[in-house]
């Protein structure tokens, strides 16, 4: 895999390093599992976001009849 580089400051750095070699891993390994970590967050994030928007103000109960009837005709057209 092609190399990166990004800059962070020294401290940071330092810190990584230090959790790095406690855990046994390479600060590389740890930077990209930590981004990973970041970038799936954000995803949660928006689609969590287009979740409640989509929701409005229904309630659990409106929710779970809505899935239930959407569950019904994708049922009933199979």
């Amino acid at each position: 895999m092609p190399t990166k580089s990004i800059a962070v400051p020294d401290a940071v750095y330092e810190r990584v390093q230090q959790i790095a070699a406690a855990e046994g891993t390479t600060v590389d390994q740890l930077a990209t599992k930590a981004i990973e970590r970041d970038l799936a967050r954000r995803w949660l994030d928006r689609i969590g976001g287009e979740g409640d928007r989509r929701r409005g103000d229904m309630s659990d109960a409106e929710v779970e009849a809505v899935v239930e009837q959407a569950v019904q005709e994708s049922r009933t057209r199979s």
